[in-house]
């Protein structure tokens, strides 16, 4: 059984079993004969599957004799022969052999099975029943010639075999019972027959067969012998727009084969960091990250392949389009815009895999090794992974409190979870029970699916627990629902934005109930993890933090002692209460700075779904605009697909077009991350292919959307050019464009202002904010400015160089550089995310509608809470933009005074201002490189970036652009 072994020994036992057709030598009952599961037309088989001819074991024609009633017991199998399309040419193939052989059975059966091995192409797919699997009880195999089972090695492929298969359930989920369509019609002994399709002559071109009925001449082909997909791809190949955007496609960029001179030269390979490729830590493949819905009903958090089959699109004719727009003549031709596929790409989708996260949860543990608090690095790590590992973090939770007999230990999520996998064989199963990780295995499944869809679909809104205040919904939100400590809905119940849906395949294959439920538009539900309450480890826990009075202390320390009782009265976990002991701030607050903005409020609302989950679609191209999208948004087995026996009632399975369609793209600009993953798919375990729609482009998909969103939605710049100052003054103004401040989410983002003036030939004489090939800033010299590491310590200085918000730059080693700098307690320039002491410098570009705590404006739309007060404060400036009055909410205006070569002409130069953002900056890079050097993570972070190619990409020179402007003298 399925369940009694590891997955490589199980298929290993029963791939031999089917390919060598033991089932039929044990005379296993079969179809009446081969029969299509579609429409052949035109060289093009409309079938769900090939030509198939299905073997049952005794207790599936059991239950079908029983009227389909009950279960079927464990152990029954459907077997299903296929071959190559149509059924007719096996029929008439064996009505030739039963007439030259009519005294021969056995003659015509061996006969039959070697034409089908060599013109059929004979494969299978098969079903077990184990009810210990998953919820719906089976487990689907595809089983070729050879009976090869998987290796799940690079480039990594799906399951060929395995429990609760969403490719599979897609379409069994529509069965009226037990997952089977099965009818005794197609049964051989039985009266009926089976389901009959319209098949044309197209097939009788078997030019090795004598002319006859299976090699007809080429005049009695319809069509002439054109093939559907031929005649579809003349059509695109006549088509202009098609043929310039083929023209212009390309390969993913190779990584480099040699370390990038200009990365090692800013960060040489000292203290054993640089490895080998061989060396690299690599991640498991995103095909083992299967966790399929329990036998006795769902738990709360199920991996992302289960939802793949229904919520993947369809990529073209024969099958059909849906969530997909095609744009070449074969199947997957075109952009992938299904929920799955998008998802899959985004910084959502890759967050349990990220490789930056990582290297950084190595550096704040050997920061706490360090200080002597090496206690809390379990308790920190399992908060970190409440977001980025949120789905195995808090099912490990929920099932160490409902079965405290299973040893499990809630209270530290250890990063080797990340790389356990469930067994494959009897040897890692020994290997996994003799270590102590056999029982947490799933939550490492679960944890590397990221913010997976069963995160966001079962949100539900934070409470006021008893005995606490009357918070309004604002403050019940600040003080209970930060920091990826979320309520739930039930396990068996996920939330989407529509009422009218069909429930019963996902209650078939999954036991959940999909409801409607508008919290899934809103924004509040994003904060979640987009508002982070941390401690500040090394702080003075009798003082309040600087910036803060102790009122506002009181209430960030009461939230995070709020989220701990919450997780110890939900699940029994004590990991947050030693946490609780030091002084708490905001971290990351992108919800908060969009609730401090115009964008929350009703004239102006737009919401983070509206910005992030785009409803139009354009191509990087420009040859394909559309400014909304209806679609499918599920593909299952309905009344659109060719008929089959005992399918649900056509109105439970009959998906509607939808209007309105929400792209699940979930981009900001962290180019540099996504680039990274898809330069390097082999060390972090990540699939080019995605199987539903074969479309390879999803990772470019999700850059080009960037790209958009740093070109058209992140900022604005306006550059006006006088005399003056001895020289040209340069006026720029940048407006922010986003919902929330500039750059925004984790503090060591920065973006910063390139001022670049060229004169008559073309040539730059003068730049501020200039870089090198390796992102960092350098002076006119081209060498790095001695602020760009935060290192560098003047005698006598109070802290180390760094830039200052800027209103007036006079030199080329001045630069406008909008950022959050935060020192610790020792006063050094850290981007720990628990050292966080004081901040010299936030002068982050404010989202429009900004208001500052304690005004009236505030107060008139926030009241007059101290919670609200509090959190608010990390919304704002901090530094010289607060003294700025060019730097308000929304812009900031920076003059540039550029001298002028001897004998220039003002009227040649030409000036060009552009905004980049570094999702990733040197001076961060090299913390991680210097503070756990030793660390796999670390180590492979070294690894992937020194070698990622940036030239030609996005991200060349480790920067990626977003607005800009050009001007000359009037």
């Amino acid at each position: 059984m399925p369940s009694s072994l590891p997955l490589l020994d199980y298929q290993s036992q029963l791939y031999p079993f089917i390919a060598g057709r033991a089932f039929a030598a044990k005379g296993w009952v079969r179809d009446k004969r081969w029969r299509d599961t579609g429409p052949f037309v035109l060289g093009t088989s409309y079938g769900i599957h090939p030509a198939v001819r299905i073997y049952y074991s005794p207790e599936v024609i059991t239950w079908l004799e029983g009227g389909r009633q009950g279960a079927v017991p464990d152990g029954a199998m459907v077997v299903k022969e296929m071959a190559t399309p149509p059924a007719a040419r096996y029929m008439t193939y064996r009505e030739m052999l039963e007439y030259l052989h009519p005294d021969d059975p056995e003659a015509v059966e061996a006969q039959m099975l070697e034409f089908l091995r060599k013109d059929g192409g004979l494969n299978w797919t098969v079903m077990v029943k184990d009810s210990a699997v998953s919820y719906g009880g089976w487990f689907f195999a595809s089983v070729d010639a050879s009976a090869e089972i998987d290796d799940f090695a690079p480039p990594y492929a799906p399951a060929s075999g395995q429990a609760g298969d969403g490719l599979c359930m897609r379409c069994h989920a529509s069965a009226a019972e037990e997952l089977v369509f099965s009818a005794l019609d197609n049964v051989e002994g039985y009266p009926g027959e089976p389901l009959n399709f319209r098949v044309d002559e197209s097939w009788r071109n078997m030019t090795d067969q004598p002319v006859g009925a299976m090699n007809l001449p080429i005049q009695q082909y319809p069509g002439q012998g054109q093939s559907v997909a031929a005649l579809i791809e003349d059509y695109f190949h006549n088509d202009d727009a098609y043929d310039k955007s083929n023209a212009g496609a390309g390969g993913d960029p190779v990584r480099r084969s040699t370390a990038n001179p200009a990365f090692v030269q800013i960060f040489p390979p000292v203290d054993g960091i640089a490895v080998e490729a061989s060396a690299v830590h690599p991640m498991p493949s995103q095909w083992l990250d299967h966790v399929p819905s329990r036998p006795d009903g769902p738990q709360h958090f199920l991996t992302s392949d289960n939802c793949l089959g229904c919520h993947g699109g369809l990529g073209g004719a024969p099958s059909g389009i849906a969530m997909f727009l095609q744009t070449g003549p074969d199947y997957g031709d075109g952009y992938d815009i299904s929920e799955y596929s998008e998802w899959r790409w985004s910084p959502m989708g890759l967050a349990g895999r990220d490789p930056v996260f990582f290297a950084q949860l190595e550096s704040e543990f050997a920061l706490l090794e360090q200080a002597g608090s090496g206690d809390l690095t379990d308790a920190l790590g399992t908060t970190c992974l409440s977001c980025h590992g949120a789905m195995g973090q808090r099912q490990l939770q929920i099932d160490a409190k409902a079965s405290p007999e299973a040893g499990l230990d809630p209270n530290a999520f250890k990063l080797d979870y990340m790389a356990l996998h469930a067994p494959l064989t009897e040897a890692e199963d020994a290997r996994q029970k003799a270590d102590g990780s056999f029982a947490y295995h799933q939550y490492g499944n679960l944890a590397r699916d990221g913010v997976s869809c069963a995160v966001c679909h079962h949100i539900a809104p934070p409470e006021r627990a008893e005995g606490q205040p009357d918070y309004n919904t604002l403050d019940t939100y600040l003080m209970n629902g930060t920091t990826g400590r979320f309520r739930m809905t039930e396990a068996d119940r996920l939330i989407g934005p529509y009422s009218d849906v069909r429930t019963k395949p996902m209650e078939h294959a999954m036991g959940i109930t999909p409801v409607q439920d508008d919290y899934i538009k809103d924004s509040e539900l994003c904060g979640a993890c987009h508002t982070i309450n941390l401690p500040n480890v090394d702080a003075d826990t009798s003082v309040p933090l600087d910036g803060y009075t102790e009122a506002d202390q009181a209430v960030f320390n009461r939230a995070a002692s709020n989220g701990a009782d919450f997780l110890k009265d939900s699940y029994g976990v004590t990991y947050p209460e030693g946490l609780t002991d030091f002084q708490h701030s905001v971290e990351q607050a992108t919800y908060l700075e969009w609730v401090n903005s115009s964008y929350s409020e009703e004239a102006s609302a737009q919401s983070c779904q509206d910005c992030h989950m785009k409803s139009d679609f354009r191509s990087a191209d420009g040859t394909l605009a559309l400014d909304g999208i209806t679609t499918q948004i599920a593909t299952i087995q309905d009344t659109t697909l060719p008929e089959v026996a005992n399918l649900l009632p056509q109105d439970e399975v009959n998906v509607p077009m939808r209007g309105g369609y929400r792209r699940h793209g979930f981009v900001g600009l962290n180019v540099f991350m996504v680039e990274m993953m898809r330069q390097f798919r082999t060390e972090m375990g990540l699939s080019q292919t995605q199987p539903m729609t074969y479309a390879t482009n999803g990772a470019q998909l999700s850059i080009d959307t960037m790209a958009q969103q740093a070109r058209e939605e992140t900022a604005d710049i306006g550059l006006s050019l006088s005399l003056g100052a001895e020289g040209i003054v340069a006026d720029v103004t940048v407006t922010n464009l986003t919902g929330h401040r500039l750059p925004s989410g984790v503090g060591f983002r920065r973006a910063f202002l390139e001022l670049r003036a060229l004169d008559g030939a073309g040539k730059t004489f003068w730049c501020s904010g200039c870089t090198d090939g390796a992102g960092v800033i350098v002076d006119g010299d081209q060498t790095p400015l001695s602020t760009e590491f935060l290192d560098q310590q003047p005698e006598g200085a109070e802290m180390a160089l760094f830039q200052p918000h800027h209103r007036v730059v006079t030199a080329q080693d001045q630069v406008q550089i909008y950022e959050e700098l935060t020192r610790n307690a020792e006063g050094a320039f850290t981007t720990s995310f628990v050292h966080r002491v004081s901040h010299p410098k936030d002068n982050r570009l404010l989202p429009h509608g900004a208001l500052t705590p304690g005004t009236p404006a505030f107060v008139a739309k926030f009241g007059d809470s101290e919670v609200t007060s509090a959190f608010m404060k990390a919304t704002l400036p901090e530094g010289g933009a607060v003294d700025d009055p060019d730097f308000i909410a929304g812009s900031d205006r920076v003059e540039y005074r550029i001298p002028l070569p001897a004998g220039s002409d003002p009227a040649d130069i030409t000036v060009k201002a552009t905004l980049y953002s570094q999702a990733i900056p040197p001076y961060y890079l090299k913390q991680r490189f210097e503070t756990a050097p030793g660390g796999p993570a670390t180590r492979r972070l070294y690894y992937l970036a020194s070698h990622l190619q940036t030239e030609g990409t996005l991200i060349e020179d480790w920067k990626l652009a977003t607005g800009s402007a050009t001007a000359k003298l009037p």
